[in-house]
């Protein structure tokens, strides 16, 4: 990974992503953000990675897809309000960066921006993409339906802090 994820790092990521949420940004040449309240966090394969779920008719689910990349955004301050209306809108429909009023950055080592309201970066390269099939098949009594995610897990490939 390019630089270290820290102690300190690992924890702003948890307490933001269990109490507010992050935001995640993907996408360079059409670039979307999203919110998530859930993922994991930890080694897997010998490697840090996160694992971000993602239902199949979101846009992002389309930008990850295809960029192979995504990035973790934790607010430096307060974004409450960016978050909930972040959740409402789809990037379908608008560019959500001047909908938001954010500022984006461009990510230092993936094809995506980041925001600039935020002040922990995590930049992730896809490693394995799991569908819900293949959970489904493994989790007994666990049915799919529209609300069912993949699983997208990306390798942690730069941590920095903008603020």
């Amino acid at each position: 990974m390019g630089s270290a994820f820290t102690d300190k790092d690992r924890t702003a990521l948890l307490n933001a992503l269990n109490s507010t949420g992050i935001f995640v940004t993907c996408g360079r040449q059409t670039p979307n953000i999203m919110v998530t309240h859930t993922g994991t966090l930890g080694k897997l394969w010998g490697r840090e990675v996160f694992m971000l779920p993602i239902r199949a008719n979101k846009y992002s689910y389309r930008i990850v897809s295809q960029t192979k990349s995504f990035a973790l955004n934790v607010p430096a301050h307060d974004m409450r309000n960016e978050i909930a209306l972040c959740d409402t809108i789809s990037g379908f429909k608008c560019n959500k960066f001047e909908t938001l009023n954010l500022h984006p950055k461009r990510a230092r080592k993936i094809d995506a921006y980041v925001l600039g309201e935020c002040g922990l970066i995590v930049e992730c390269n896809l490693l394995a993409t799991i569908s819900p099939d293949a959970i489904i098949s493994q989790a007994d009594g666990f049915k799919q339906d529209n609300t069912s995610h993949t699983l997208f897990v990306g390798e942690l490939a730069n941590c920095y802090r903008l603020h």
